[in-house]
């Protein structure tokens, strides 16, 4: 009897929900190394036998053994795709949180890049008025430091007329109080002639006999 065999290495899976003994040889008979693989476990395929109807595997672990073909399929078993699908679906809810969080803060992010912009366009428009006002100070401080110079000056002029003006009060003052002073001698001197007039007058008129 011919004997056909395949030598290759590929993954293969346990089909549907059973234990599946892995044996140390092409049959029944021989001995069970693993006594259940359970279905869905993954395998590496490593020789198919067709007239036995026996594969060569080797499990994660190492172990190396025999068991039957018909057990074997190429794609994941309904339940062990389902484990993956619901892994995958929730690996795809937590990135869809995770987008809608990243989103979430974006837009966060843009509302408070917003507010910033409008605070720094309103302390722009504080700070443009501001600098308008102190332009306008600094104008009127300009005219005003010209305005106290201008002042000084005229200080000084006025200053220079009022010692002036004291001046000729002082000369004019003395002036008076010399011509008062001639007019008292003047008035003095007329009332004592006046008087010594008066006196021989009546000293003349008492010796001649002129009065009663």
């Amino acid at each position: 009897m011919s004997i056909a065999s395949n030598t290759f290495a590929d993954t293969v899976y346990i089909r549907d929900t059973l234990y599946v003994p892995l044996r140390g040889g092409e049959s029944s008979e021989h001995r069970i190394l693993h006594r259940g693989l359970k279905s869905g476990t993954a395998l590496e395929r490593l020789e198919i036998n067709d007239d036995t109807g026996y594969s060569r595997v080797r499990t994660n672990s190492g172990i190396e053994g025999w068991l039957q073909t018909q057990y074997l399929v190429e794609e994941p078993v309904a339940s062990t795709q389902l484990d993956s699908i619901s892994e995958q679906l929730e690996t795809l809810q937590a990135q869809h949180q995770q987008t809608l969080l990243q989103l979430r803060e974006s837009r966060d992010s843009q509302d408070e890049i917003s507010e910033t912009r409008d605070t720094l366009t309103a302390e722009k428009e504080n700070l443009s008025q501001q600098l308008q006002r102190l332009k306008e100070l600094s104008a009127n401080v300009i005219s005003i430091d010209e305005e106290n110079k201008q002042m000084s000056e005229n200080q000084k002029v006025l200053l220079q007329q009022i010692d002036e003006l004291n001046a000729d009060n002082d000369a004019l003052s003395s002036d008076r109080a010399q011509d008062w002073f001639l007019r008292g001698a003047g008035t003095l001197l007329t009332g004592l002639l006046l008087g010594f007039w008066i006196a021989r007058r009546i000293y003349h008129s008492r010796n001649t006999g002129g009065w009663a």
